[in-house]
């Protein structure tokens, strides 16, 4: 059930805002919500974004025929929604001046500052499934389009359903937009997702790195984790691999980080081409216990998910 908060007047505009180098379901989440609470009559809610979208948001969104959310890159001084992420390294310009007032979120709870008075936090696939549970538990109208950008972005950020954080309730909200959506076949859908998103080998190696990129204080270490999904990551790494890595280098060089990652995570094979730099490189060795295929990258079999199954164990370790 929806909480006394959910009933504030019009007035000020309160903004719905994703992290930095937003994925799909950063935004899709802050737009779905937008039209959640707009359901509830409280029509000062607006989804922005704070950086530029990736190539399959765009798709996406021209898919099913909706105007991505304006991008308003400083939220100083503003009432603010965050979604998809707390962690302080991943928010809008300004957050330390913003009111927020509210939290919807699939990762672990990181604030730092003052407690916003309304926190959503599941361990779900994506937090479009958080957003589509309230829709679908207070029978709120979900149009065909609507329906269609939150199961692309369930599908993207659970990797179709197959990634490890993958809970029975993200199976369920998918099956139920599937029907709304009228794509009944979630596998074709899927196929047609992630063949658009395999486009890297066109892409230069600072954009393949730039395109999904998440940043982490960990007691006082600075990691940041690039996520790349692909069909063929070998035929990526063969290709790209070099500059990949060399690029990673010079970014590290000119912004320090203790670790600096890119994952190549294989839909087919299962596995995951590991490139890592900084300080702390050796981390991952004494973490996955692998060695380096060579001096560049390793290679993690079974790894698909970076919230599960490298982000997590990074806290563990660190943690201890």
């Amino acid at each position: 059930m929806d909480g006394p908060f959910d009933s504030i007047l019009i007035g000020d505009s309160i903004y719905i805002v994703g992290h930095k180098h937003p994925d799909v379901d950063s935004i899709v989440s802050a737009f779905a919500y937008q039209i959640y609470r707009h359901s509830k009559g409280d029509f000062n809610y607006k989804a922005i974004r704070c950086d530029e979208t990736n190539d399959l948001t765009k798709w996406l969104f021209k898919k099913f025929n909706t105007e991505i959310p304006p991008l308003i890159t400083n939220i100083s001084n503003q009432q603010v929604v965050l979604v998809d992420h707390t962690d302080p390294q991943q928010r809008a310009d300004g957050w330390e001046s913003a009111d927020i007032i509210e939290v919807l979120d699939h990762h672990k709870l990181n604030l730092e500052t003052s407690i916003p008075p309304k926190i959503t936090i599941r361990p779900y696939g994506s937090t479009s499934t958080l957003i589509a549970q309230k829709f679908l538990e207070t029978s709120t109208n979900i149009k065909m389009e609507l329906a269609g950008l939150m199961l692309g972005a369930i599908l993207d950020d659970t990797l179709a359903l197959r990634s490890p954080i993958t809970t029975e309730t993200d199976k369920v909200c998918a099956g139920k937009l599937s029907s709304i959506s009228g794509l009944n076949d979630v596998s074709s859908f899927a196929r047609e997702l992630f063949s658009e998103k395999d486009k890297w080998k066109k892409m230069k190696a600072e954009d393949i790195i730039d395109s999904d990129t998440k940043s982490y204080l960990i007691n006082g270490v600075s990691v940041q984790i690039s996520q790349v999904e692909t069909m063929d990551n070998q035929l990526l790494a063969n290709s790209k691999g070099e500059k990949i890595h060399e690029i990673l280098e010079l970014q590290n060089n000119k912004d320090k980080k203790d670790l600096r990652i890119v994952m190549l995570t294989d839909l087919i094979r299962n596995d995951c081409i590991l490139y890592a730099v900084g300080e702390k490189k050796e981390l991952i060795e004494k973490i996955f216990n692998v060695k380096p295929s060579n001096e560049m990258y390793f290679i993690l079999p079974g790894v698909l998910s970076r919230k599960r199954q490298v982000e997590a164990p990074l806290i563990q370790y660190l943690s201890k």
